[in-house]
């Protein structure tokens, strides 16, 4: 019996909860069918399944009598990066020194499967084989390669056939994500028991200074800068506007209609823009605070983007409209847990100051590139309908967020 044979007996009719992480479960299609598989070592592998709705998932697989998905219990991570043909391994700087069995999970990629081993390297089981999925490796292999230590260390990446498995980065301790650590500054600030925030300027900096790095030629991307069409987004928005929603949610959305179809004019005019390898999914979560500062990190790209449109290159104009929205966000999500009638108003003006604070640092960091401030205006205005979308698709009790902008008119 071949491996593939072997593996089909084992995974063939299980249920789908049972090979996706923790937090995508009850979200996916039955398993049609395991249409291929690769060793990593003895007794560990992984395997492709395709699902009844035509997508397909990596899972990282164990052998322990009978075949099955990894837990992080099972410490097997690692060997990823020492994997044999067909897998190939590209280093992007060295592995640290790590007991490979010291490894746990850690819930916060609604999208994919992160373990952390032994403290020291964040390995990222990547969730779904989908088209482009090495341009996020690629980024931050040149962004490292430029100089920007601002994020966690690339250190190697597994691919298969040209499509991204397997990431592994440098571990940030006491690392929280934006959504927790703005959130309750936030908060913080509305129930009178902080300060204003001092970090708005600092994440205007900081995004500004990874744009500057990306501007800057390298072995892995020569030629960064360039110049592209934007118009291929607009049909992408416009799809959006028809995509299902609950019924307060869609009679929230159409009330921006109209706002929203001179947003994708926009871009369908945008026919010659300067375009460079950006983040692409930029929002709060998106930044890590650890015991060294603020991090960028997750450049994985947005999850209901279309996987034609995922490009290595974008407009600046999409990342700073990505933090200046989550400003937004913040201030609502933080004013949700303040028990004060006063907090979603004070929570508004603050996102508006903090708005314009992040812009203007954005703007006065030595080194930055151009911004194009109607593409911004229209990103910014389309931001809230990809909200509203992302909420019904993959997190529904993130709807609050989205009808706040929608409702208040932010």
């Amino acid at each position: 019996m071949t491996l593939l044979d072997s593996v089909r007996v084992d995974l063939q009719g299980i249920a789908a909860d049972d090979l996706v992480p923790a937090l995508r479960r009850g979200q996916v299609a039955d398993v049609e069918q395991v249409i291929d598989v690769a060793p990593l070592a003895e007794g560990s592998a992984v395997a492709t399944v395709r699902l009844v709705d035509g997508r397909e998932l990596f899972v990282p697989i164990v052998h322990d009598g009978r075949w099955r998905r990894a837990d992080p219990t099972d410490g097997m991570s690692m060997v990823a990066f020492s994997a044999p043909a067909p897998l190939h391994v590209e280093h992007v700087n060295p592995l640290p020194a790590v007991d490979a069995h010291h490894e746990r999970g850690l819930d916060v990629d609604m999208s994919n499967d992160v373990r952390i081993v032994d403290d020291a390297v964040a390995v990222k089981w990547h969730f779904q084989r989908t088209p482009g999925s090495l341009i996020g490796s690629r980024i931050t292999a040149h962004l490292s390669a430029a100089g920007f230590t601002e994020m966690p260390q690339p250190l190697a990446a597994l691919t298969w056939h040209d499509d991204l498995v397997v990431t592994a980065d440098r571990f940030l301790p006491d690392a929280e994500d934006g959504w927790d650590w703005m959130l309750d500054d936030v908060r913080r600030m509305l129930d009178g028991t902080a300060p204003e925030p001092d970090w708005v300027g600092e994440i205007g900096r900081l995004t500004a200074r990874m744009h500057a790095t990306s501007a800057t030629p390298t072995r892995i991307i020569e030629q960064p800068v360039a110049r592209a069409s934007l118009a291929g987004l607009a049909p992408h928005y416009r799809t959006l506007l028809d995509a299902p929603l609950d019924p307060e949610m869609r009679d929230a959305v159409q009330r921006w209609r109209g706002r929203f179809e001179d947003a994708c004019d926009v871009l369908a005019s945008a026919h010659d823009v300067e375009v460079m390898p950006i983040h692409r999914d930029l929002h709060p979560g998106q930044f890590l605070r650890w015991r060294e500062g603020v991090a960028i990190c997750d450049f994985d790209g947005s999850p209901t983007m279309p996987a034609e449109l995922h490009d290595l290159r974008g407009p600046t104009a999409q990342d700073v409209a990505g933090i200046l929205r989550g400003f937004d966000h913040v201030s609502i999500a933080a004013a949700r847990r303040v028990d004060a009638p006063q907090a979603l108003s004070r929570a508004r003006a603050w996102a508006h100051e903090a708005r314009t604070e992040a812009l203007a640092a954005y703007l006065g960091t030595p080194g930055v590139p151009p911004l194009d401030a109607p593409l911004l205006t229209a990103l910014e205005s389309l931001s809230p309908l990809h909200e509203a979308v992302y909420a019904a698709r993959y997190l529904p009790r993130w709807r609050y967020v989205p009808l706040a902008v929608l409702d208040g008119g932010w």
